[in-house]
């Protein structure tokens, strides 16, 4: 009872306006709606609903009317709601036409090499998206990961990693000396930083934690509110740290499978 109160509460405002009943948010407490805003909370119920196939891949959704009166909010909050999940990639919105269920992104299954980098098992199906590439940064958890000092100037590369044109991952790396992506330069890392031979990095050190996904990470992710998993990899040459690998993946779409040592 102290649950529906709390609900109530923080919406006094939105009543008026969305016409929220304690029987409606009650019923959608099942798709865990922490957010206040009414439109997030909204994509939440929409959301849950095509993922549990009351709304297939290639439907169109009834309209935005039906829709509020469905999930008990103002019409123009549907709108935001459909907007947030045309980010995610779920719904595809046109002019003069229904909103339409996109096919879900497939999950995955990946493979953690003996280098400690993420492989898909499918390898036919994978690519990338680069979004940074040779910048200087300054980075001070890398910067003393390669035991260099806080305000040293990186080089990074950054990319999405896609497996059937979704994204799955987003990878930063982190170097003191550029790399070169066509002769392998001085490490030699996962695709698409570095391709050839280049020098061999001889060991490596990862750690791996969940967090909360950040609003930047969410939207090259095409997520909302997302869980990730963190691997943080320092690469080595004999014992010199010679590069700083973040990988955050999509918790949700990404099963990771490893192998035991024969």
């Amino acid at each position: 009872m102290s649950q529906i109160m709390h609900v109530d509460a923080d919406h006094v405002k939105e009543k008026s306006v969305d016409h929220v009943t304690r029987e409606q948010w009650l019923v959608r407490q099942d798709v865990g709606m922490t957010s206040h805003h009414p439109h997030e909370r909204a994509a939440a119920a929409l959301r849950a609903d095509i993922t549990a196939g009351t709304f297939s891949a290639g439907e169109e959704l009834p309209g935005q009317r039906e829709l509020a009166e469905k999930y008990g909010v103002a019409q123009n909050t549907v709108g935001l709601a459909l907007r947030l999940l045309e980010v995610e990639g779920l719904v595809e919105m046109a002019p003069r036409r229904r909103t339409r269920v996109l096919q879900s992104f497939p999950h995955l299954e990946v493979r953690v090499a003996g280098d400690g980098h993420l492989w898909p098992v499918d390898a036919d199906s994978r690519g990338y998206s680069d979004l940074r590439a040779g910048t200087r940064v300054v980075n001070p958890q890398a910067a003393e990961a390669l035991d260099l000092p806080p305000s040293a100037q990186l080089f990074e590369r950054q990319a999405v990693l896609l497996h059937g044109g979704a994204p799955w991952a987003l990878q930063t790396l982190l170097t003191a000396v550029e790399l070169d992506a066509t002769s392998g330069g001085h490490a030699v890392t996962v695709d698409p930083f570095v391709t050839g031979s280049g020098r061999q990095e001889t060991g490596h050190r990862s750690r791996w934690s969940a967090r909360s996904a950040t609003a930047e990470e969410n939207r090259s992710l095409r997520g909302h509110s997302l869980t990730a998993l963190e691997i943080r990899r320092v690469g080595y040459i004999d014992e010199r740290p010679n590069s700083y690998l973040l990988t955050v993946v999509r918790a949700d779409r990404v099963t990771i499978l490893t192998e035991a040592a024969s």
